[in-house]
């Protein structure tokens, strides 16, 4: 009798799907160090654990306004679109909604920790960081005083007040017990601070000095006067101290070679504090005024030879702060593998070596001239460039939003920021 014959038939095992949320943080940090910001927008999109771990360390870039002729135009739809030149990869990146909820007359008035500081067309003031679209609102910095019950116009009230420059103690995105601090008014230029989630409202701290810099570094404010006087003031505390009060000014710099050879009739300086591996950095800035077209470099401007600018940088000088002997000090070597970013925004030092498309020992600068921008119908916002401290050479930034007279809103450096 013949025996039925069972055939087992074997059951392959199923491979499981690999859950790529389930990803080692420290491979995910692995790979964020290697791609690019725009790649950091897109990994964070995956899932909630690879957002949580997305980190962001680019050099910066160069804020623009978009292409469109028609930007300060309320009703175009470009209006709230910017654009972002990428130093690391050479490219133009463009947010059609970076500043949605803002109208054509907002002004960027600081960037911070990959935040702008941002005046609404009302007078308020708001941080918003482009790339994530988060925003937040800050208390007023002044008052709407009332004369015999009529509230001022905010026309007269925004030519009277005006801000220099505000910067942040932190990041927003990581930090909720952040302060913001504003240069603001002039002659004498007021320093006031508000911090957020405490009482929400705008101290004063100093009022007796024309401020020309302001920088946080290690949760202290340091703030550079125009006569070079230097104060330090200490947020670690309920309300901020003041520490270092040098009230010397810097004999050193009638001793800078490279002023020696400007005079002061058709040149101007411009400073700024920056903080570079642990020192701090006075940076003077030499710009000439009335230049002709021909002599700036090709690409800066409409092609026509009789053209004059009114002012361009030409020159770059750089002291460091020894506080033990409450003095300024002419920096002799070079910038060890440092670039410097200067303009608007709280002054930068990137590493070269971290960042090799970077120029090193170089001065990367943007238009910052505030009160001939917001007057001159014709020019602004074009004296952008880098300078080279070896050579001494600056060599201007040819990109297609400066191919127009007057180029507005003014870039700004921001470093981007996915939170």
């Amino acid at each position: 009798m013949e025996k039925l014959k069972v055939h087992h038939r074997r059951h392959k095992k199923r491979r499981r799907s690999p859950n790529w949320s389930e990803l080692p943080p420290e491979l995910l940090l692995l790979i964020t160090n290697n791609l690019s910001f725009v790649n950091v927008l897109q990994f964070k999109a995956v899932c909630s654990s690879w957002k949580h771990a997305a980190t962001s360390s680019h050099t910066p870039w160069l804020m623009l306004p978009s292409s469109s002729s028609r930007e300060n135009d309320q009703n175009n739809p470009d209006s709230a679109a910017r654009c972002f030149y990428s130093l690391e990869e050479q490219k133009v990146y463009t947010i059609k909604n970076a500043f949605q909820g803002f109208d054509h007359e907002a002004r960027c008035v600081g960037s911070s920790h990959g935040w702008l500081v941002i005046m609404d067309s009302n007078g308020n003031p708001h941080l918003l960081n482009p790339f994530s679209l988060r925003q937040i609102q800050l208390p007023l910095i002044w008052p709407f005083p009332r004369l015999t019950g009529d509230l001022i116009s905010l026309e007269s009230l925004r030519m009277c007040v005006s801000i220099a420059k505000a910067v942040l103690s932190s990041d927003p995105s990581r930090d909720n017990n952040f302060a913001v601090v504003v240069i603001y008014d002039s002659s004498p230029s007021k320093l006031s601070f508000c911090k957020h989630g405490e009482d929400s409202r705008w101290t004063v701290l100093n009022a007796r000095k024309e401020y020309c810099d302001v920088i946080f570094h290690n949760e202290q404010l340091f703030a550079l006067a125009g006569d070079g006087s230097v104060e330090v003031w200490d947020f670690n505390n309920s309300f901020p101290i003041k520490t270092i009060d040098l009230r010397q000014p810097f004999a050193e710099i009638g001793n800078v070679d490279i002023v020696k050879d400007f005079s002061r009739g058709i040149h101007s300086t411009q400073t700024y504090l920056v903080e570079s591996l642990g020192e701090i950095l006075f940076v003077g800035r030499i710009i000439e005024k009335f230049v002709k077209h021909e002599d700036i470099g090709e690409g800066d401007l409409p092609q026509e030879s009789d053209y004059i600018c009114p002012y361009r940088t030409l020159h770059f000088y750089i002291l460091k702060l020894n506080i033990t002997a409450k003095k300024w000090e002419k920096v002799e070597s070079s910038l060890r593998n440092r670039a410097l970013f200067l303009g608007g925004n709280q002054s930068m030092s990137v590493s070269t070596r971290d960042f090799p498309e970077l120029e090193e020992n170089s001065i990367y600068f943007t238009d910052d001239r505030w009160e001939e921008i917001n007057y001159a119908e014709d020019y602004g916002g074009h004296d952008v460039g880098v300078y080279n401290l070896g050579n001494k050479i600056v060599k201007t930034l040819v990109l297609d939003q400066f191919n127009k007279r007057r180029v507005d809103p003014p870039p700004f450096w921001i470093v981007p920021n996915p939170w």
